[in-house]
C-alpha cells in the first residue's frame, strides 16, 4: 500500500499495475485490489471451445476466432450481438465514431450494437463515467459529446480526474444528473461493471482501440475503419447463415 494506491502484479506477467485510490473510491478499490489478479489468472480457461469456423469466410483474414468467448451483455435468442471497445481518449475511436453511427442503421433487426469502454486501467476515469451514464440512459446524448470534448474542442483532458470528467457529464443538456450521481456513488455496481469489462477485454485479447467484436467469438480484423465495418457486416452475415434451419424440400404444387 502506498500513500496514493497500491500495487497489483498479474499472475501471468508479473507486470505491476498502480491503481490511484481517490476519495470516494476507496472501497471500489479494494474490491479490484482482491478480484483483479484472480480474473487474470482465471479468464483464460486451459480447455475453452473453440468457435465453429465461418462459412465464406477466412480466419486471420476478416476475423479472429475467441476460445471460449461469449457475448459481453446478455442477449435473447436469434440476437448477434456487435461491441465496440473504445476509449474516449483515442483519437483513432474518435475518428470511428461517426462512421458507426452511419453504419448501425444498416444492420439488421436481429443485431444488437453496444459499447464498451476499455478496460486498460481500473481506475480510468472515463471507463467509470461512461457506465454511471449507461445507467443514466445518457450514452446517446453524451457520446459524441465525449469524444469531441477531449479530441476536438479541448474542454477535457486526456488525463482528467473523475471529478472533473463527472462534472463535464453533469453540464450536459438533457442528462439526469439525480440518475448519474447515483449510479456513480452505487461502488458496488460500478465495481462489477469494470469487472465484467476487463474480463472481456482479456477473454477477447482486444489488441488496441477501437475494435469490433462479434457475438462474443469473433474478433474482426480491419486495416481501416471502412474495411472493419465490413469485415464486421461479413461476420455477422456468416454468423446469420449458420444459424438458418436447414431448408425443407419443396412441395408439389396442388393439382
Amino acid at each position: 500500500m502506498t500513500n496514493k494506491g497500491f500495487i497489483l502484479r498479474s499472475p501471468t506477467s508479473g507486470q505491476a499495475l498502480r491503481v490511484i485510490t481517490y476519495p470516494f473510491e476507496a472501497s471500489l478499490m479494494r474490491a479490484l485490489r482482491f478480484f483483479l489478479p484472480l480474473l487474470l489468472a482465471l479468464a483464460l480457461p486451459a480447455h475453452a471451445q473453440q468457435p465453429a469456423a465461418l462459412p465464406g469466410l477466412t480466419e486471420g483474414d476478416q476475423y479472429t476466432a475467441i476460445e471460449g468467448g461469449k457475448p459481453f451483455l446478455p442477449q435473447p435468442p436469434g440476437k448477434i450481438e456487435v461491441v465496440e471497445v473504445f476509449a474516449y481518449w483515442c483519437p483513432h475511436c474518435a475518428h470511428m465514431q461517426p462512421k458507426l453511427e452511419a453504419w448501425k442503421p444498416t444492420l439488421p433487426k436481429s443485431v444488437a450494437v453496444s459499447y464498451m469502454p476499455a478496460a486498460f486501467s481500473p481506475d480510468d476515469p472515463f471507463m467509470l463515467g461512461y457506465f454511471a451514464a449507461d445507467v443514466a440512459k445518457a450514452v446517446p446524448l453524451t457520446h459524441a459529446r465525449m469524444f469531441a470534448a477531449i479530441n476536438e474542442t479541448g474542454e477535457l483532458a486526456k488525463n482528467s480526474t473523475l471529478d472533473q470528467v463527472a462534472a463535464f457529464y453533469l453540464h450536459q443538456p438533457g442528462v439526469d444528473a439525480k440518475a448519474f450521481k447515483a449510479a456513480l456513488a452505487d461502488q458496488a455496481s460500478m465495481g462489477r461493471k469494470m469487472l465484467a469489462a476487463r474480463e472481456f477485454q482479456i477473454r477477447s485479447k482486444i489488441p488496441g482501440t477501437p475494435s469490433m467484436i462479434v457475438d462474443g467469438r469473433y474478433l474482426v480484423l480491419g486495416n481501416s475503419y471502412d474495411s472493419l465495418l465490413a469485415n464486421t457486416r461479413k461476420v455477422i452475415d456468416a454468423i446469420a447463415s449458420s444459424r438458418k434451419p436447414a431448408g425443407k424440400a419443396p412441395t408439389k404444387p396442388r393439382s
